[in-house]
């Protein structure tokens, strides 16, 4: 946000010279000397400055201000006139938007000139390129700390699951005995367990091929299958 200043003079069509007799010079400046006389400003803007001259036959007391102020349709009394200065009126900040200004003279024989002044109008400044660049490098950032919120979530979630659900270990064959390769290997006393090794068998107990039980012996000649007792019946 900024303030631009534009200046404005005794000709603009904003500014009504009322209520007396106003004379424009050459130099550009409306004057006039007749009591109560009176110029309005119609402005747009926060503040407004008005330049001009108090001219009398007599001394002009600073604490005594020739002219009234009504901003707004108010008094306005927070302007200390001073005749030492190149204005004759200087408003306090106002809201940006439409104003009315009358500014009337209240002193005889007095000339009041007014030459023009400036006004303030307060304006929003437009993004420039760095303002979009840092925009952009925020909501990088946030995006990248969301993903990497995300998948810690993911991870946590993950490992909270493999605690509850362990897995199942895998079921390893049955211990095979290696022989000795050489004679040595079995009858030297520099060998432990003679020559003898064992290593675990990396093939499932579950796939192993299965062993059928071998069926009964049948009976030899001559001799008759033995059967077995019945049971005695219960005595009722």
């Amino acid at each position: 946000m900024s303030d631009r200043l534009s200046s404005f003079g005794a000709d603009s069509s904003e500014i009504q010279y009322t209520d007396g007799n106003w004379t424009r010079i050459d130099s550009g400046t409306y004057l006039s000397r007749d009591l109560n006389a009176t110029v309005t400003f119609d402005f747009n803007g926060t503040l407004i400055a008005v330049a001009g001259t108090i001219q009398s036959q007599l001394p002009v007391q600073d604490s005594h201000s020739p002219l009234s102020y009504v901003l707004d349709g108010e008094d306005d009394l927070s302007f200390l006139f001073n005749a030492s200065l190149p204005n004759i009126y200087a408003s306090p900040e106002l809201l940006q938007g439409p104003h009315t200004l009358a500014i009337r003279l209240l002193t005889a024989n007095t000339t009041l000139s007014v030459s023009g002044g400036n006004i303030t109008t307060w304006q929003p400044e437009s993004a420039s390129p760095n303002h979009h660049r840092t925009i952009a490098i925020i909501a990088g950032t946030v995006g990248g700390l969301v993903v990497l919120v995300v998948m810690l979530l993911a991870l946590l979630l993950f490992r909270r699951r493999q605690r509850h659900y362990p897995s199942t270990p895998y079921a390893l064959g049955p211990l095979q005995a290696n022989l000795p390769s050489t004679k040595e290997a079995f009858t030297s006393p520099k060998y432990s367990n003679h020559g003898l090794s064992f290593t675990q068998s990396t093939d499932s107990v579950n796939v192993l091929p299965r062993v059928k039980a071998p069926p009964p012996p049948l009976p030899g000649p001559g001799k008759t299958p033995v059967k077995a007792p019945r049971p005695k019946p219960s005595a009722q």
